[in-house]
This record gives structure tokens, sequence and C-alpha cells, in this order.
């Protein structure tokens, strides 16, 4: 019966060796746009753009600033974000080791000793392969047993290979989020960067206008003084000077804003940083032409649609999993060692090797409806990546239009700005000669004011478009894929020297 029992097991594990239970992932078939409906023209830019293609992949550089190249550089070695999200990384690949661990078999030193009125002393102690390799015979009681303990469940149905499978896909879901993480930290420091350059060029404009506001009204002064004009137009030069002064604060706060949240990115505080971003500069020049490829290109390179795409397979793996736990668990195990009647005592040798099985028969569901949790989470990312594809299509349709929008603005706020200088100058030479009041004056050069500022408000937008832009195509991870190895995980009498001599500090 014994041999039989034996051989069933073996022509059992041979039938189902290279089974593995579960669904075998495949990739969802995505069908996408043929080309992205605001489809980028050759954009109007700024006359000054530069020529020449984006290269996607260090879109920043088509910006022509060196010192915004350094900044992202900078925040790509010491963003804390992007250090959480390389951890996170190098934690799935060090889990991988546990999940292959669970596969091979485990092998242990086992041993117990005591002394009561029982005949076997050792059976609260020991290993139970141990335990059942002792053997009383002629002996009254047996006090002590030591040894090893081996045990191996066979993967069978393969749920172990399923799980190892989910854990290479977590592992490729982890390193798209991390580059998913890196597209956001250069775009938030180009973002910052570029918006710190605007309102400086506005903060500029304004101190410019202030000088001329003051000029009027200490020009008005010397007339009123003299009662040569009516105190009217002295105060509307007041009111004007005033009102510019008031713009003042708000600019410098925001400027500087702008330069804390750099910092930030950088990992660095504000302070550290106050002297290098202190010095005004003009806004970066935008290229001519973008190229915004299609959206099939798109989902092949979003970190956010690959991370969605593994998660999916991951998921998928899982219901391998789950199921393997509804068959038979068949395991190996034995033990080898020596057992003495008294403590201490040299003993004789002890032996145990068998099969196994363990298989679930009755649970009122429980198992399957694991099962079925599985299937409906890996349902549930489905349709997270279907809504991942969707959501990255609209994004860069969203900022293709954005960004062509800011460029024909500007096209529209020079051709306004020409008009305006000439309102200004007409309106001057008409009070000049006593044909006009002076609130004609002040009402020419506010509305100067009002359209230099929104010209660069405008520039600023149109550059914070263009990042957003590029940002939506999902480019720029592909120059930082160096990614640290991690440490070799030991066997466990090896790792108890290591750890006990090395203890790894975590802060480091």
């Amino acid at each position: 019966m014994r041999t039989a029992s034996s051989l069933l097991l073996c022509l059992l594990a041979g039938c189902v060796a290279s089974c593995a239970v579960g669904p075998n992932y495949h990739a969802p078939k995505t069908v996408a746009p043929p080309e992205f409906v605001a489809a980028p023209t050759a954009a109007a830019g700024a006359s000054t753009g530069t020529q020449g293609a984006v290269d996607l992949t260090l879109w920043w550089h088509a910006l022509n600033d060196a010192e915004l190249d350094d900044l992202i550089d900078r925040a790509v070695r010491a963003n804390p974000d992007l250090e959480i999200a390389l951890t996170r990384l190098q934690e799935v690949r060090t889990g991988e080791a546990v999940l292959v661990g669970n596969v091979l078999p485990m092998v242990a030193a086992s041993g117990a000793a005591g002394r009561g009125t029982g005949s076997d002393m050792t059976r609260a102690g020991a290993a139970s392969a141990l335990r059942a390799a002792d053997n009383k015979g002629s002996l009254n009681q047996i006090e002590q047993v030591a040894g090893f303990a081996a045990s191996w469940e066979l993967d069978l149905f393969g749920g172990d290979r399923r799980a190892i499978e989910a854990g290479k896909y977590d592992i490729e879901a982890a390193a798209a989020a991390r580059n998913a993480v890196l597209i956001s930290v250069v775009a938030d420091v180009a973002r910052n960067y570029v918006d710190m350059r605007g309102l400086q060029m506005r903060l500029a404009i304004i101190r410019d206008n202030i000088a001329t506001a003051q000029q009027s009204r200490d020009f008005e002064q010397a007339l009123f003084d003299r009662g040569l004009t009516n105190e009217l137009d002295f105060q509307l030069a007041s009111r004007e000077l005033a009102t510019l002064q008031s713009e003042l604060p708000l600019l410098q706060s925001d400027i500087q804003a702008a330069q804390y949240d750099i910092a930030v990115l950088l990992g660095e505080y504000p302070e550290d940083l106050a002297q290098e971003l202190t010095k005004p500069a003009t806004l970066p020049t935008l290229p001519e032409t973008i190229e915004s490829g299609l959206p099939l290109d798109l989902l092949k390179r979003r970190p956010d649609v690959r991370e969605a795409e593994r998660q999916l397979a991951s998921a998928t793996a899982r219901i391998g999993v789950a199921t393997a736990n509804l068959f038979p668990h068949v395991a190996l195990s034995g033990g080898l060692g020596t057992q003495s009647a008294t403590i201490g005592a040299q003993g004789s040798h002890i032996w145990a090797f068998g099969p196994s099985v363990y298989w679930p028969l009755l649970d009122f569901g429980a198992l399957d409806a694991l099962v079925s949790i599985a299937d409906l989470q890996a349902h549930e990312r489905f349709i997270a990546y279907k809504k991942t594809v969707v959501d990255a299509v609209q994004d860069a349709d969203t900022a293709i239009a954005s960004y062509q929008a800011q460029e024909q603005r500007l096209q529209s706020l020079t051709e306004a700005i020409n008009a305006s200088e000439r309102a200004v100058s007409l309106a001057q030479q008409r009070y000049d000669r006593g044909l006009t009041d002076f609130l004609n004056v002040v009402d020419a050069e506010r509305q100067q004011y009002n359209l230099e500022d929104q010209y660069t408000a405008s520039q600023q937008s149109a550059a914070d478009a263009f990042i957003y832009l590029y940002k939506a195509l999902g480019g720029g991870w592909e120059p930082y894929q160096h990614i640290p190895g991690i440490r070799r995980p030991e066997p466990a009498v090896m790792a108890t020297f290591h750890r006990l001599l090395v203890s790894d500090d975590p802060q480091k």
C-alpha cells in the first residue's frame, strides 16, 4: 500500500510538473486614434524661436538655458520623491528573492532535550520532520534529539511560479512608476524656472513703468506748484504711480515662491539657493516647431501607461496564485540526526523521509471566493489601464491645443503693443500742444503697461504650455535609466553573522 501511494504521487507529479493554473497574460489590444485631434503645426512662436526638431528624450535642452539644464541634473540626483520611487523599486526587486525562495527546499537545524515522566521528552521542541525519525526501540526514554530537518513543497500546479511571474511584473511596474516621478520632477523644475524668469521680467517692466510714472508725477507736481496746471492732473499722476507700486510686493513674493519650489525639488532649503537664483534673467526662447508624433507612439512611451499595463499583468498572474490553492499541496520532508536516552550522551543515528499531501475539500467556498476576488482585481486593473490610455491621449491633445493657443495670443499681443506704443506717443504730443488733457496720457500709458505685462505673462504661459506638452508626451526619462544594483540576499546562516557584524543604517 505504501509503495502504491508513493508511485501515485510520482505519477501525479510527472503529469502536472509543467502545469501552471490560471490564465496566461496577453497584453491588451489598444486601438489608438490615428493622430491627435489637435495635431500641431509649425508654432508661430515667438519670432525669435530657434530652429530644429526637439529631442523628446532631452526636450528641455531645446530651451537653450544652461542654468535650467544644471538645475534639472541636480534635481534628478537629489530629489526626495525620486529617491523614494527608486527605493520602492529596490524593495520590489529584493522581494523577488522571497518569491524564489518559496520554490526551493528549506533546511534547518533543530534539537530538543528534556527530563520528565514521558517516553519522548523532545516532542515539544524538535522539528516535526526530526521527531518523525526518533525511535524509542529498547530505550526507556528519549531525552535528547538533534539534527537537521528539510522540507520542500513541490510547485505542481504553478502557484509559486505565478507568484514569481507577478513579482517580475511588479518590478517593471515600479520601474515605470519611478520614470513617471522622474518626468514630473523634470517638468516641475522647468515650470518653476520659467515662471521665475517670467515674473522677473514682469518685475523689470513694472519698475520701468514706475520710474516713468514717477517722472510724470514729479513733472505734474512742478507744474501744479507753479500754477501751470490744475490739481486733477497731479492727482491722476499720483494715483497711477501708487497703483503701479502696489503691484511690486506681490510679484516679488511670487518670484520667491518659485525659487523656494525649485530648492525643494532639488532637495535643498530655500536659503541654499537664494543667492544662485536671485540674479534676474530673461525667459528661455521656445523652439519654432513642435512634433508630437502619433498617439500610438505616446502609449508606448508614457510611463504611466506602462505602469498600468504591468499592474494588469501582475494582477492576471495572481489569479493563478489563488487558483493553485484549490489543488493538492504536495511536499517532501525529511530529518537526519541523533537521539539519546540521556542528555549529553552519545546517541544513535535516526532518519526519516517521505511525501505529504494536503488537499482542502470542504471550505464552504472560501478559496473559490479568493479566486473570484483575484479575477475581479485583474478586471479592475484592465479598466484602469484603458482609462490611463484615454487620459494620456486627452492630456496630449489638451497640451497641444494650449501651446498653439498661447502662440497665437502672442502674435495678437505683438500687434496690440505696436499700436499702443503709437497711441502713447500721439497722446503725449497732443497733451504737450494743449489739445487734450492729461487723463488721455495716463490712460494710454496704463494700457501700454498692461499690454507689456500681458505679453510677458503670455510668454511665460507659452513656456509653461511647452513644458506641459512635452511632459504629456512622456519624454525625458530615457537618459536616466541607470539603476544601482541591490544587495544579494544570503542564506540565513550567512546572513546571521553578516547582520551581527554589520548593521545597515536606513538613514544612509
